[in-house]
């Protein structure tokens, strides 16, 4: 519940979080370094491949990237675009802007779209105690979250939170996504209780309320073991061998694997369907990582049938 008149903000953000190349992995896990100077603190960027407007023409490749940060821009593709002080610190920048803004909106809320620690999400395996917070999960969440987003009109405003397919772990599926939902417990802003979920939020004073429904959409990067590794939670070429995350709820297997992401999907289009029937709310919003014009048939629906507004 909120209180107060006048005008009222909420703020949303996706895809923000870099690399922790500070944190020590256990397990065998490389350290989260991709170019010179990525093993300082803060967040660090992870360069991907750039191509043109239609994705049928190679810009830049990851390498060729690389070699932009490595020689701060002076070995470097003309494709790669790249402009020292912005890629270099995208986060930061963002961030900034965010600061600014919260300063003078105050933000209520944050809706928060996913993919939210990179590469992988956290450098952890699903399956640990739901009760604590491993020192892997803090480590990366104070680098990359709270330590960048805090300040006048953020500290304290709910981030109301969803996986994206990096959370799980990208080409993996086996990673500490588990935790982040563990976080919720552990945090008085991050709020991500499970995969999927909804908030109501009642401005008291104003006399409107909110019904926003967080789910889960990572099966659309969810494919066969053998297809496309590089784009794919459940590929066999990068998942460890018998990996699993049955313990935590999640796919039991490689195998099992796409089967589960999409069951996942098929479970909450009912349940979706039935809150935005039964809402009793002004307004209704859907938060998801991937965008709607992957179903947009049934993303139509909604709107049409159910009167989901955003």
């Amino acid at each position: 519940s909120i209180a107060g008149i006048g005008e009222m903000h909420f703020f949303g953000i996706g895809d923000w979080g870099g690399l922790d190349g500070t944190l020590l992995p256990t397990g065998g896990r490389a350290r989260l370094i991709v170019y010179k100077g990525g093993h300082t603190a803060g967040p660090h960027v992870f360069p991907r491949t750039r191509w043109n407007k239609d994705h049928s023409e190679l810009l830049c490749s990851h390498d060729e990237f690389v070699q932009c940060y490595d020689t701060s821009g002076g070995t470097c593709p003309s494709g790669c675009g790249f402009v020292e002080g912005v890629d270099t610190q995208p986060q930061q920048l963002v961030a900034a802007a965010l600061k600014e803004r919260a300063a003078k909106n105050k933000p209520k809320f944050v809706v928060n779209v996913g993919d939210n620690f990179y590469w992988g999400g956290l450098e952890i395996n699903c399956g640990s105690p739901m009760s604590s917070i491993s020192a892997t999960t803090q480590h990366q969440f104070d680098q990359v979250f709270e330590g960048i987003y805090s300040g006048p009109g953020l500290d304290g405003a709910p981030w109301l939170s969803v996986l994206g397919n990096h959370d799980w772990g990208g080409r993996v599926f086996n990673n500490g996504w588990d935790q982040q939902i563990a976080y919720t417990w552990a945090s008085n802003r991050w709020v991500m209780p499970a995969p999927y979920w909804s908030q109501t939020v009642h401005f008291m004073d104003l006399g409107f309320s909110v019904d926003i429904f967080m789910i889960d959409s990572n099966a659309m990067d969810a494919k066969e073991p053998t297809a496309d590794p590089e784009h794919n939670l459940c590929s066999s070429l990068h998942n460890p061998s018998g990996a699993s995350c049955n313990s935590a709820g999640g796919p039991p297997s490689v195998d099992e694997c796409r089967d589960f992401f999409w069951g996942l999907w098929q479970e909450q289009q009912p349940w979706l369907e039935q809150k935005l029937a039964d809402s009793k709310a002004d307004w209704q919003i859907v938060n998801t990582h991937f965008p709607c014009g992957h179903e947009a048939a049934w993303y139509t629906k909604l709107h049409t049938v159910y009167g989901l507004d955003l």
